[in-house]
């Protein structure tokens, strides 16, 4: 029987301050088998072995040790391994060789420092103990011989082969792809033991990839049946306007681009503007802790894979909660007031009743006037022209404003700046691209505005959808925080997550946040004082240097908040990797080794050889040095460039060349390429070598 706790939540029921006896620990624990117990007792010994727990007539505490850090353990396909530490602004650790201790990608561990960081080096250690598995289930490529079944996980980041144990062989064959319990893992050299839990389909079986990817991230589809009754008892009730500001006679429309949560009005008025930037109220129907939220904060990010949707909520309260043409619907809305030039002057936030008029394929022309001027300020750098968007940009980025001068915690989003090295080899590749770019070497102070720039130059190339979409790999994905920090694709300061509650369960806690600012806030000092603001509008910032929620609701909501944005920033993250998956499946599944040539960009030339952006689909892959028959090529490190020595032949960055798929490995998705044969004839006569010589690098 696997532990009913990990020793993470034990870690996270000790603390310096207070000797806790293991009965106490075993209650909070919810333990009562004896078993259980007997594994509490060797987590706390593994504990005080490693120096972290101290025990003192029978009672545990935890004790500083700054040689032991925790963290998440990263490993690459490669091998190589690294641990994130817990706290914000400490440095990976590199884990040596042979310092893993069973550990596997994504396990919570403790590393024990051996060597701390130089100027060129990260610090190294070794995992002394896995406090938290990441990995209960995988998905993998059965095995099968004479005496056992095992199974090779498809991420190759994850160990190595698990014994399979009591499962029908005969039903089984080789190459199948199954889904797996871990009901072992390993113990020295012993390998992981698990328990077949699905067979998925053949390896060879195109089918097979969305049930691959939902096993992997442990996506469900569908919700439990009475979850769906609960849903569908919340979505009879009939609108309630109570303690809501009646907006219906507002001209509001809505976009299929933004989804059916976000509704935009805009009234002309002598000197300006009044925007009016509307979303559903999901806080109105779902009750926090009530098993709907639970599931809506279990599965944190809406999506679609191939089509088939993967809902946040059941189906028929997202109906009842939409912002859907014709019906009155509950809403929270934030009414902006815009001068001439569309600048922000004041705006305010409520509750409200609105009705959606009708829905609209792109902006209309007052829509797209001010839209244009927005932009014109920095607003949406990369939205697209004319683009909804940039109206979803600027909501969120009040909302967030209003939060930080609320002094209020997330969660916030954030997004950080590109990295520096990403970026500089895109430059080296537009330049040598003939696009007009900085010079790599350049030291840059990046933002929106550039990446538009770029982004309008690279899509002006004879190769743009290439460039356009290996510039936007540079940009980092948006997470959440607790703070305030700077969101750069959208060259704001304070971003919240407000537009999309039908979409990210994060909306939904900010929606909550509100409410208590809206019910039970402090809009003064001190009952005393005469003087108060309105919490709801832009005329308070600069106001307010009292807490505006009660002591209790603060301390309770600072306490929870970090909890939260862990788990839906880990749950988004998993979201958006499950579709970058389906996405190479789809792109891969188009190639074929039989196929024409193909048309591709040079992005990045290595000494073993040098990797091509084949553009439809766009799929990269590798031209191994050893591929290139015709000369013997020197790779150059200063270009880079691989050279012939006779032929003087060059393939360097920015080159078009035509190649062929020699391989691919589908699950991995990898691919293995040659340049076809009239791209390598050599321009001289003479002896063709048989292999390929690499010499030492030129400087």
């Amino acid at each position: 029987m696997g532990m009913q706790f990990s020793v993470q939540d034990l870690l996270d029921l000790l603390s310096p301050e207070r000797s806790v006896a293991p009965k106490v620990l075993q209650q909070k624990l919810a333990i009562e088998q004896a078993e259980a117990g007997e594994q509490l007792q060797l987590a706390l010994d593994a504990l005080e072995k490693v120096n972290l727990v101290e025990k003192t007539q029978g009672r545990y505490r935890l004790v500083f040790n700054d040689e032991i850090i925790a963290g998440r353990l990263r490993c690459s396909s490669k091998g190589f391994c690294f641990v994130t530490p817990d706290g914000p602004e400490s440095e990976e650790i590199f884990v040596v060789e042979g310092g893993l201790k069973n550990a596997w990608n994504g396990d919570r561990v403790l590393v024990r420092l051996l060597k701390k960081a130089s100027r060129r080096r990260k610090p190294e250690g070794e995992v002394v103990l896995v406090t938290e598995r990441a990995n209960s289930t995988l998905v993998g490529r059965l095995a099968v011989d004479d005496k056992l079944l095992m199974v090779l996980p498809l991420d190759d980041r994850l160990g190595n082969l698990l014994e399979l144990v009591e499962a029908p062989k005969a039903e089984l064959a080789a190459d199948q792809i199954v889904e797996v319990q871990i009901v072992r893992y390993p113990l020295g050299r012993r390998p992981a033991k698990s328990r077949l839990l699905r067979v998925l389909g053949s390896a060879n079986d195109p089918t097979v990839d969305l049930d691959l990817v939902a096993s992997r991230y442990h996506l469900q589809f569908g919700f439990d049946p009475a979850l769906v009754a609960v849903a569908a008892e919340a979505a009879a009730l009939p609108p309630d306007s109570t303690g809501r500001e009646d907006l219906r006679s507002l001209p509001l429309v809505c976009f299929a681009e933004t989804g059916r949560d976000f509704a935009l009005s805009l009234v002309r008025e002598d000197t300006g503007w009044q925007l009016g930037l509307h979303t559903s109220d999901i806080a109105a129907f779902v009750a926090a802790g009530s098993p709907i939220d639970l599931e809506g904060y279990r599965r944190a990010f809406a999506a679609q894979l191939r089509g088939q949707p993967l809902p946040l909520w059941p189906a028929a309260l997202g109906e009842r909660a939409a912002l859907l043409p014709g019906v009155d619907r509950e809403s929270w809305s934030v009414i902006v007031t815009l001068d001439a030039q569309a600048q922000v002057r004041t705006y305010r936030w409520t509750r409200s009743l609105v009705q959606v008029r009708t829905q609209l394929d792109g902006l209309a022309e007052d829509h797209r006037q001010v839209a244009a001027a927005l932009t014109a300020q920095g607003v949406a750098p990369l939205a697209a022209p004319n683009s909804p968007q940039i109206f979803v940009e600027l909501l969120e980025s009040l909302v967030g404003q209003h939060l930080a001068h609320l002094h209020l915690k997330g969660p916030f989003a954030w997004q950080a700046a590109p990295e520096g090295t990403e970026v500089l080899d895109w430059l080296r590749l537009g330049r040598a691209c003939g696009l007009e770019v900085p010079e790599a070497e350049a030291p840059l102070e990046l933002d929106g505005q550039h990446y538009r720039r770029w982004l309008e130059a690279a899509a002006a190339h004879p190769s743009g959808p290439t460039l356009v979409e290996l510039l936007r790999a540079t940009l980092p994905a948006a997470q959440l925080s607790a703070e305030p920090q700077p969101y750069f694709e959208r060259n704001s300061t304070a971003v919240a997550p407000w537009a999309r509650p039908l979409q990210r369960y994060a909306d939904l806690l900010i929606q909550r946040l509100l409410v208590q600012v809206l019910t039970e806030g402090r809009d003064r000092k001190t009952p005393r004082s005469k003087v108060s603001v309105d919490l709801r509008a832009s005329s308070c910032q600069g106001l307010i240097d009292w807490p505006v929620l009660k002591p209790k609701q603060q301390k309770d909501w600072e306490e929870a908040i970090p909890g939260w944005i862990a788990h839906l920033n880990t749950r988004t993250q998993q979201i958006r990797q499950a579709l970058a998956d389906l996405e190479g499946f789809e792109r891969i599944g188009r190639l074929s080794t039989e196929g024409e040539p193909l048309r591709g960009l040079i992005t990045g030339v290595q000494s073993y050889g040098f990797f091509v952006a084949v553009e439809e689909p766009f799929v990269e892959g590798l031209v191994h040095v050893s591929g290139l028959k015709d000369d013997w090529y020197t790779y150059q490190a200063r270009e880079p460039a691989l050279v012939g020595r006779r032929s003087r032949r060059r393939f360097q960055i920015g080159d078009l060349v035509k190649v062929k798929v020699k391989g691919i490995d589908y699950y991995r998705q990898q691919v293995d390429l040659m340049v076809v044969r009239e791209e390598i004839e050599p321009s001289g006569g003479g002896e063709q070598p048989e292999s390929p010589l690499l010499t030492a690098p030129e400087s």
